[in-house]
């Protein structure tokens, strides 16, 4: 089996990306994706509508064996800041002989930067990290071997040929509604974002930064961070 090699998304690439903002609600998905689970730890299940309904054929072309869970949907700017800015920091310590450049580019792999013309996906409402989950609606481990990130990239070749023909599964029931896969994390699907441009090879997107009323997520974002330095 050949699987798709994904693109790199540089962040000068993703910045000359020119947005033209559609205009479209961000909705929850618990509403519009009857019966989605939402897995422990999702922020706020909120995306872009069309998003949503794309996500809900992708479930419906899998099911009864299969099914897809959300892990995380739309995320604040400040939620992402913080992420982006304790991941910097542990390779930081982890690595003193880097420089500044290289901390940044590593950091990107994983993160989108905060600071950037382009928004992070997730903070569009185009992005999602997504699940597969078994008959029972349980996930099922897709992470390979080695720590998380050494197994991220969506068809890495060390990876066990059962974990790969089942990423691929989850890449199939997504692409063909659209969503494009960042390549080094085979969780992350987009639509819209400026990352879905690169990847497509267009020089425009529709979704820009987005945020529902503060109320919505301020107190999930405040208990967020508490929980996230507890565990790390």
């Amino acid at each position: 089996m050949r699987y798709p090699k994904g693109s790199p998304e540089p962040i000068g690439l993703l910045n000359r990306v020119r947005l033209l903002e559609c205009g479209e609600p961000l909705v929850p998905l618990r509403k519009y994706c009857p019966g989605i689970k939402i897995l422990r730890g999702t922020s706020v299940p909120y995306a872009r509508l069309r998003v949503a309904q794309m996500l809900q054929r992708a479930r419906e072309s899998l099911w009864p064996d299969y099914d897809i869970g959300v892990r995380e949907a739309w995320r604040s700017i400040e939620r992402q800041k913080f992420i982006y800015d304790w991941y910097f920091q542990q390779l930081k310590e982890k690595h003193p002989e880097w420089s500044h450049a290289t901390l940044r580019r590593m950091t990107n792999r994983f993160f989108a930067p905060y600071d950037q013309k382009a928004p992070p996906g997730h903070s569009t409402g185009g992005a999602i990290d997504v699940w597969l989950l078994d008959r029972k609606r349980k996930p099922i481990d897709l992470h390979g071997p080695g720590e998380r990130f050494e197994s991220a990239p969506t068809f890495a070749a060390h990876l066990p040929p059962e974990i790969l023909e089942l990423r691929y599964l989850l890449y199939r029931a997504l692409a063909r509604q659209g969503f494009t896969n960042c390549r080094d994390e085979w969780w992350h699907y987009s639509f819209g974002d400026a990352a879905w441009a690169v990847r497509r090879g267009r020089k425009t997107c529709f979704y820009g930064a987005i945020a529902p009323p503060r109320s919505v997520y301020a107190k999930k974002d405040e208990r967020f961070f508490r929980e996230f330095l507890q565990r790390a």
